[in-house]
């Protein structure tokens, strides 16, 4: 079974670098703009050996890395050599955006994560792939809408990665539950049944250290009691006693207050958190990735492997949440390249299903695909765990605000993740720690930085 890590470690963002990225968007003199589209005689949508003998240099963190074996079938089809380059995710961003305000491009194909839609696209360092892409590839794959700025694509994503609730209903129906909570008020009197019945003491995770990934559970369950983070001017949409933001504040604050959530949780990140559900010790993530299944059944510390482990929606305020978080990463090129052409056949030939299959069955990989009809074929394959529904669930995905996420995105979230932290130990009250986000917000806004 194929074991990937459940989620990567966001970028912090240096800021000098981040000073660099701004004065070059400010000022639109930051290299080729994404206008720029293919030369005469490209034909979106083909795989064929008219760029043969060209060779593209590909940026990516190591579980986007397609195996040698891949490589090499696509060479064959195509005669382009490709060159692939791994790195950590904090070191492949900083080497973009370096690269970038240098005047050179990174790379003919590179990682885009989500978080950097505004900041890349602000800087017009990407081709629009709108245009060297056929439009049956971008609406077919889920989450490209996250990708998009000012009507361009800047990238298509490679994984599904999204928000749901991950529950072991062994555990839960020893504690005489029997369906996966829908509601918080379900997920914390299971929690109390868990202590009791099952002997958990803890039973509920989340992180709440002051990191992206204790950030990203708030997004989701503000949008499950029907709210909004950010809308789509990048202004805060979650203030007031009485939002959904405040409300998901709340309900986090009584997990841990009733110590559903281990004391400890403030210093745990959201790979720590995996691993206490991986080792039995809890039984409820209320947000977590599709990609935790092959981790249950397959990684090596999994204590849980013959476990009944379902991934269901994330619970809200009154019912399961209908809109779900994408918090995905994808590919594309930088407008620099001078390989754009061949470079789009890559991307093409990525986003076709036994690329995407590759790409979630190896083992160094294991990426839930995010292409329609390699989801479908997995699940026909019976090769994808807990498939019919991921399946399901991700015709909810959207993205976590209302727009792009901002260029301020990285200060934004370790305030987030500050606010759970002060609010869950009780250092504030929920309406003082929403108010002082919502003005933290405003300023991060009025500044750009």
């Amino acid at each position: 079974m194929p074991v990937r890590r459940q989620l990567r470690p966001r970028y912090v963002a240096v800021a000098a670098l981040g000073l660099v990225l701004l004065v070059l968007a400010a000022c639109g003199s930051s290299g080729s703009s994404t206008s720029a589209g293919p030369a005469k005689g490209f034909k979106p949508g083909v795989l064929d050996k008219q760029y043969s003998g060209t060779t593209i240099e590909v940026l990516v963190p190591s579980w986007a890395a397609q195996p040698k074996a891949s490589i090499a079938a696509f060479t064959r089809v195509t005669g382009i050599k490709v060159h692939q380059q791994t790195l950590d995710f904090n070191t492949l961003h900083d080497k973009i955006v370096t690269s970038e305000a240098a005047g050179n491009s990174p790379a003919d194909v590179t990682e885009v994560d989500w978080t950097w839609v505004s900041q890349f696209g602000k800087a017009r360092w990407y081709a629009d792939l709108g245009k060297f892409l056929p439009g049956s590839t971008i609406s077919t794959d889920v989450g490209s809408p996250i990708f998009q700025l000012d009507g361009k694509q800047l990238a298509v994503p490679y994984n599904l990665d999204f928000r749901g609730m991950v529950v072991d209903m062994t555990v839960l129906k020893k504690a005489g539950i029997t369906s996966a909570p829908t509601t918080w008020q379900q997920v914390i009197t299971a929690g109390q049944a868990l202590r009791s019945k099952a002997g958990l003491a803890n039973p509920i995770a989340l992180p709440l250290s002051i990191t992206e990934g204790s950030a990203t559970p708030w997004y989701a369950l503000t949008k499950a009691a029907g709210g909004q983070v950010l809308d789509k001017d990048q202004n805060p949409a979650f203030g007031g006693s009485g939002s959904a933001g405040a409300d998901a504040l709340t309900f986090v604050k009584s997990l841990y207050g009733d110590k559903l959530l281990a004391p400890g949780s403030v210093n745990l990140s959201d790979q720590d958190v995996t691993n206490e559900f991986l080792s039995g010790q809890a039984a409820i993530i209320p947000s977590a990735s599709p990609g935790l299944l092959s981790a249950a059944k397959g990684a090596d510390n999994s204590k849980i492997a013959d476990h009944d482990v379902q991934f269901v929606s994330v619970p809200g305020k009154t019912a399961a949440a209908s809109n779900l978080v994408g918090l995905q990463e994808g590919l594309g090129i930088p407008a620099r390249s001078k390989h754009r052409e061949a470079a789009a056949e890559f991307v093409y030939w990525w986003q076709q299903t036994k690329a995407q299959v590759t790409s979630y069955t190896d083992p160094n990989m294991g990426n839930v695909p995010s292409q329609k009809d390699a989801l479908a074929a997995l699940v026909g394959q019976n090769k994808l765990l807990g498939g019919a529904a991921i399946v399901r669930l991700s015709k909810e995905v959207g993205p976590a605000f209302s727009g792009p996420a901002p260029t301020w995105y990285s200060q934004f979230s370790t305030d987030v993740a500050s606010m759970l932290q002060s609010v869950a130990e009780g250092h504030r009250s929920a309406a003082a720690g929403i108010k002082q986000l919502e003005q933290q917000t405003k300023s991060l806004k009025a500044s750009g930085k």
